[in-house]
Formats: structure tokens, sequence, C-alpha cells
């Protein structure tokens, strides 16, 4: 890495180099302040003046237009929500009456004991009237229950009672028979069925009888959805950013058309105030407003975006915004005509830093000004001549930097190359021999065919070579080790014809096959097979060779990437052959490093029992291949 070179700072030296004087300078500083005093007096009035114009109109207009729409028109709204809402309840409350309209049902409803065939026809008395009087004119009311000796249920949906539910226990049926006032219960799942799945709300009445008014006989219970509730709140409109939701005394929410935020935000505020206030949520600020709807304890409250609700104040933005426009330009304008004298020398100079940044270092500043301005053109002209100093210095450290640099990386290279090439030849040469001596003469010219295309590889040591070239290198090898270990060995290549072009340091591939080889099939006595496979994925090419023998323990493992880890820490230590005399995984990993970079390199899985997979991941090198070395396929 070229070392940092800070710029020498410049000696004053009497005021020689600098060409000013110390008072000189100190008059330079003082008409420095007044022309800044000067600019910033004039702007800022400018400013100032028309900031205050336009936010004294922008308010006066806005406080007026806000207070006539939020004051009337929301709580008015409201109240006529919280109207309809009581009379909509009012209905619920008059259906748990309407059983006494009906001479045949109060009788069923007084009757106590008798045959199975008395209970028979009370329910079906009691639930025909459900059915026709409660639930078909109203498509909220979802389910009717009569709870006396029994249950009696009437629903819009066909559905199983369940007779055993201890509906004693449940605190709504004990307030009931406590009280003769209609109980409201808040939203809760569905009771009293086999298989509840809706959410409702109820209405449930104690029922007295007709003949002895201080007798209780039982209760009725009407369920209903959020249907009808919500056909009348969708009615009211609180803009995009805002939205109306009902909540009970518990905080549950009964409906809601504002946001999650708002609804969290604002349940428990609007539950111990009323009227209206502003809250801000998040970056926003919004107008609350609330009212209670007595009938059921519930609270409506409604979120009023700000920003929408000065929508009608419109023109008084545009007013205010072509005031502050008008306003703007003339202080521009005044600004631009007093200015002129006093940057245009400032602009030359900032032409020539433009020149300098281009690279252009010859470039200088002409100025007689005696003020701040002339005393930056002086120092522009002494940073030049200091910049093209340090040039001269940088540029030959850096050349001599560069040359070491590449003089390591080169001798790296060479050394872990040195370590590859010899690999198995003794091996493959005393297997091609017994071949020969037991009259295998094909096999034995196969493998020397075999072993002919791997050396002719070798020749491109040092060079990217065609993938297909490295594939073709891999299936001379494997196939020589195939036939060493005759039926102990099998291997598959897949490769991607969209890879077979492209190009990759040769003989990287090579040494992970060979660990498979050696460490997943001759440690082992059954079949092994290996599979190496090359594909594309989001412009880089991956490498997976993976073995089905032993694997390795997950000690064994960590200890191999931590190894790994390691060779990609240490840039400048070599790495050793293995025992064996094989390259080992740390000099492929360290190979790739070194001339695709740190981010490339091996990722090593295995399993023990299951096999081992090293996955190889690299750029694409977009280069012509040597023209002096012939294609190993070729």
């Amino acid at each position: 890495m070229i070392p940092e070179n800070r710029f020498p700072r410049r000696q004053d030296a009497a005021g020689e180099l600098e060409g000013f004087s110390v008072k000189q300078k100190i008059e330079k500083l003082k008409k420095f302040h007044s022309i800044r005093f000067s600019l910033t007096s004039v702007v800022a009035l400018l400013i100032l003046l028309s900031v205050f114009i336009s936010s004294t109109l922008s308010y006066s207009r806005y406080t007026r237009d806000f207070q006539e729409q939020s004051s009337e028109q929301i709580d008015q709204t409201l109240e006529q929500l919280s109207i309809n809402l009581s009379t909509y309840l009012d209905e619920l409350f008059r259906l748990t009456v309407y059983l006494y309209y009906d001479d045949s049902v109060v009788a069923a409803l007084e009757a106590t004991g008798g045959s199975d065939i008395d209970r028979l026809q009370r329910r079906r008395v009691i639930e025909s009237y459900l059915d026709k009087i409660m639930i078909m004119p109203r498509k909220d009311i979802l389910n009717v229950f009569v709870i006396t000796d029994d249950i009696y249920f009437s629903g819009r949906m066909p559905k199983s009672v369940n007779h055993s539910a201890d509906y004693q226990a449940l605190d709504w049926y004990q307030d009931a028979m406590s009280t003769q006032s209609p109980i409201f219960v808040p939203p809760h799942t569905e009771q009293l069925v086999s298989y509840p799945k809706d959410t409702v709300f109820s209405i449930v009445k104690q029922l007295k009888s007709v003949q002895n008014i201080d007798q209780v006989i039982g209760v009725i219970k009407v369920d209903a959805s959020y249907s009808g509730i919500a056909d009348i709140a969708r009615k009211v409109n609180m803009g995009e950013q805002g939205g109306v939701f009902i909540i009970d005394n518990d905080k549950n929410l009964i409906y809601n058309s504002a946001s999650q935020e708002q609804v969290e935000l604002l349940s428990g505020v609007a539950l111990a105030s009323s009227g209206s206030w502003i809250e801000k949520i998040g970056s926003a600020e919004y107008m609350v407003n609330t009212v209670q709807v007595k009938s059921a304890d519930w609270t409506i409250v409604a979120v009023n975006s700000l920003d929408e609700l000065t929508k009608n104040a419109q023109k008084t933005r545009d007013f205010t915004f072509l005031l502050a426009t008008l306003s703007s330009l003339s202080a521009i304008l005044v600004l631009l005509i007093f200015t002129h004298s006093f940057l245009k020398p400032l602009m030359g100079i900032v032409q020539l830093m433009k020149e300098v940044r281009k690279g252009n270092f010859q470039v200088s500043f002409s100025s007689k000004r005696n003020d701040e301005i002339g005393y930056l053109g002086d120092s522009f002209n002494a940073m030049v001549k200091t910049i093209n100093d340090n040039i001269e210095k940088n540029t030959e450290l850096a050349k001599k930097v560069y040359e070491a640099e590449m003089l390591h990386t080169e001798a790296q290279l060479h050394a872990l190359q040195s370590q590859i090439k010899p690999h198995f030849l003794y091996n493959t040469l005393n297997m091609i021999s017994m071949q020969i001596q037991v009259g295998r003469l094909e096999q034995a010219v196969d493998n020397i065919e075999k072993l002919h295309r791997l050396l002719r590889g070798m020749a491109k040591w040092d060079r990217e070579v065609l993938v297909e070239d490295e594939f073709a290198i891999l299936d001379a090898y494997l196939g020589i080790q195939s036939s060493r270990f005759e039926q102990r060995l099998s291997y598959e290549l897949k490769l991607d014809d969209s890879l077979k072009k492209q190009y990759i340091l040769a003989f990287i591939l090579q040494p992970l096959v060979e660990n498979a080889v050696i460490h997943g099939c001759e440690t082992q006595r059954r079949r092994t097979k290996i599979t190496v496979e090359g594909f594309l994925k989001e412009g880089r090419c991956y490498f997976v060779v993976s073995d089905d023998g032993k694997g390795m323990t997950e000690e064994q493992l960590k200890a191999l990437r931590e190894k790994l880890g390691r060779t990609a820490e240490n840039e400048n230590q070599s790495v050793s052959p293995g025992a064996d005399g094989h390259i080992g995984l740390e000099n492929v990993n360290k190979r790739i490093q070194i001339h695709y970079g740190s981010c490339y390199g091996i990722r090593i899985s295995s399993q023990p029992d299951a096999g081992t997979t090293c996955r190889v991941e690299l750029p694409l090198l977009e280069k012509e291949c040597e023209q002096d070395v012939p294609s190993i396929t070729g």
C-alpha cells in the first residue's frame, strides 16, 4: 500500500514566502470582517422580512380556517354518529323483549318438566319463533339463545349447540340473573356452540314469568356481528390519514378505520379525556375528538390529520408562497448586484481550482487586490506549487512501492505453484506399469493418454484457462484414479454449457478432487462416488466438489475451517504441503485469494459417514486465453 504523504507546511520565514507581513495580514482580516458583515446583514434583513410577512399572513388565515372546520363540523358529525349508534343498540335491546309478544312462546318458556314429546314441542315453538321474528329481518344478528331449563338456539348459519356448556359460570349470565337491565357483552368469540369461530358482541336480558313477575325463568342472549356498526360508522370519513374507532371502557375495540398506531396511542387518553385536542403521532400532528355512546358505555374517537384539515386553506398557502417567492427573488437580485464586484475574482479562483482538480497544476492566479480575496489568491498559488513538488516525490515513491508489491505477489504465486505440480505422478506410473505387466494393455494405453492430457494441462499452471479445459483435466485425473481403485470409485462431471467458455485459474479444482479421492475413497472399502458440478449464478462462477465418503466430525471440520481462516488472514505467510506430499485445501484457498481477492475462496461442509462438499466461488474472468498454449481438449 502506498504510504500516506502529507503536504509539508509552508514556513513564514518573516513573511517572505507568504508574501505578506503580519501587519498586512491583520489589515486583511479587518477587511474580511467588514465584507462578511455587510453581506450577512443585507441577506439576513431580506430573508427575515420575507419570512415574517409570509408567516404572519399564513398563520392568520390558517388559524381562522382551522377553527371554522374543526370546532363545528367534526363535533356535529360525531354527535350524529353517536345518535345513530344509540338507535341501533336500542333496536338490539328491543329484540330481547319480542318473546313476550307471542303467548304460545311465553307459555312454552314457563312450562317445565313433562315428557320428551312435551319438551320437543316446547323447543319447536320457541326456536321457530326465534327463526321467524329475530333472525330473518336482521343480517347482522348471528345467534339467539334462550336459556331456561335448557338451551334454545336459532342462528343465521347452521351450528351445533353445546348443551353441556356450564353457562351458569359465565359472568354475563350471572349479571343478567341479578338485574332487570339489559347487559352489554363486549366483543368475544361465540359461546354455547360446539365449534365457535365468529367474534360477536351480545345483548343479554333477564326473562321473567308473566304470571309471577318476581320469578326469573331464564335469560335471552342475542349475538350480533360488527356489520351493523360498521355500516353506520363507515359513513364518517376522516380522510386518508385519519379515521374513526370505537372502544368500550375496557379498551375493547368495537370498530376501527384508523391506523393501528393511532388506536394504540389514543385509546387510553380518549377514555380519560373528552372534547378535542391536538396529539402528535410520529412526526405528524392530529386533531382528536371524542363523544360518548352512553347506552353501551362506548367512546367514539375521531382522528384527523392537521395536514388534511388545512386543504381548504389552499388559497392562503398559495398566496403566502407567491409573496415568499417574490420576496426571495428580490433579495437574490439585490444580493447579486451588491456582491458582483466582490465575488468575480473569487469565481476566477474557483475556475482555477476546477483545473487543478482535473490535473492541471500549471495554473496561477494573477491579481493585485489588497483584500481577503487577494490573500486567498496568493495562498492558492503557494498551494499549487507545494502540490507540484509533492506529486513528483509521491510518483517516484509509488512506483517503488508498486514494483515491490508486484514482486511479492509473484513470489507468493510461484511458491504455491511449485507445491502443486508434482502430485500423484509416481502412483500413476506405477499403476500403468502393473497393468502392462498383467497384460491389460488397453487400460494402460488409456491411462497413459489421460496422464498425457493431465501433464499437458500443467503448461497452463499460471494462466487462466477455459472451464471446459479444467474439467477435461479432472476427467483425466478421475479416470486414472477410477482405474486405480477399480470398482471402489465412480465419478460424475456436470458442467453448464453457459460456463464452458468462461475462464478460471488453472488447477484449482483438481487438488480438491484429489482430496476427495484420498480422504473419501482410500480410507474405506465400500464404493465411493465423486461429483463435480459447475454453474453460473448471479454473475459468478460456482464449483462444487462432493463425495459420499466417510466425511468429517464436527471437531475436524471446525479445525479445518479455522485453518483456512488463518490462511486468509496471514497474507504474507506461506503454506506448506500436507504430510502426504499433496497440495492441501489451504494451498488452493491461498492461491484463489491471491489471484482473485480475499472475498473468494473455499467453503466446506461435511457430516460423518455422509461425505464432504467443497464449494468454490469465483468471479467471471473476461479475458482472452493465451494463444501460445494449445487447448487441453484440442
